[in-house]
């Protein structure tokens, strides 16, 4: 079973590992903390924090808002408001999306997305109208109430610590531009992420095989 901690707990051992009592240090503690919490719901992939949201795209506008608390985009779909046939647009690269539609004035489907910054997914070609009322949806992984001074517990802290603990001191050693223990806590948790995916294999999402672009959904 893993090591468990409360925020107390893990802020005392990140702090006592760094060796560093410096006041900028310690108040970036949280910061450190929330970063890894991120790090471990993306490399996990757990189904028990995915979420299937709606999500509005505006006509004329590819930036797409991401649902609140959002950590990753795991796939986005659109329904045509008159079938109410679902297609599917799978993720690539911005790069990608830009030179698949290179031309913003072109309108169309919605047939790709891409990430665009830390609240914004990007859609080309440039959507032909506007899909809300649920004809929009993302799977996301949304980000649970982490730890923190007001949250002593949380289901990370208390089931992943030893994963939770690795994870923060990639960010604490990376504060403190130490290499050397920076690569040797990468090390370690990189090791420790195959074997508690293989521990849950239960509750991770099962890997989604894409449909081709275009292509209508199955459920009529």
């Amino acid at each position: 079973m893993s090591i468990s901690y409360t925020y107390t707990t893990l802020v005392a051992i990140i702090q006592g590992y760094a060796e560093d009592d410096d006041t900028e240090f310690v108040a970036n503690i949280p910061d450190m903390i929330a970063k890894a919490e991120s790090r471990i719901l993306r490399d996990l992939d757990l189904e028990c924090f995915e979420q299937w949201l709606n999500v509005t795209i505006s006509g004329s506008s590819r930036e797409v808002t991401k649902p609140t608390d959002t950590v990753d985009v795991m796939s986005l779909f659109v329904r045509n408001p008159s079938t109410l046939k679902w297609f599917e647009c799978p993720r690539r690269s911005f790069e990608y999306c830009t030179m698949y539609a290179p031309t913003e004035a072109t309108e169309g489907v919605p047939a790709f997305y891409s990430e665009f910054d830390p609240d914004t997914i990007y859609v080309v070609p440039t959507p032909d109208q506007s899909y809300t009322s649920g004809n929009a949806k993302v799977r996301v992984v949304i980000r649970p109430t982490g730890l923190s001074g007001s949250n002593e517990n949380t289901h990370l802290g208390d089931h992943f610590g030893d994963l939770l603990f690795q994870a923060c001191m990639i960010e604490a050693w990376e504060y403190l531009k130490n290499g050397p223990s920076l690569q040797a806590a990468a090390t370690k948790y990189q090791s420790l992420v195959p074997s508690l995916s293989k521990e849950l294999e239960d509750v991770t999402r099962v890997k989604y095989k894409g449909i081709n672009k275009g292509q209508e959904g199955a459920d009529d």
